[in-house]
């Protein structure tokens, strides 16, 4: 299963209860530059704290990133990945109509069969 969120109206907190209530097992981070005025947000933090609140953090911003073209193969790796556990991709947009994870991730990933719940 493959969920979205967006956690730009999220503290940590609340991020990671949304994320052990939809059994995400891995948030996969899609954003192409994942630092930010957030510092709790930043690559380096959610190295540290997601795995010890039990959830593991993936960042594919470079393959999955929202600033350049994303090749058939990183959409297709995302949909087997998928499949295999709960996953969660993750950008700062808070309205998934406004964020490539929804226009771009979550419309491509149904030629594979995969649905995104958009959370």
């Amino acid at each position: 299963m493959i969920c979205s969120i967006g956690y730009q109206k999220l503290d940590q907190n609340t991020l990671i209860e949304i994320l052990k209530a939809h059994q995400v097992e891995v948030l996969v981070d899609v954003r192409s530059r994942p630092y930010g005025r957030i510092t709790v947000f930043n690559r380096n933090a959610m190295e540290r704290w997601l795995p010890a609140a039990g959830i593991n953090y993936l960042w594919k911003g470079d393959i999955l990133g929202g600033f350049a073209p994303i090749e058939e193969e990183a959409i297709k790796w995302l949909a087997d990945f998928g499949r295999e556990r709960t996953v969660c991709i993750m950008c700062m947009e808070a309205d998934p109509d406004q964020c490539h994870r929804k226009t771009e991730i979550g419309r491509r990933m149904e030629a594979y069969g995969v649905s995104v719940e958009h959370m």
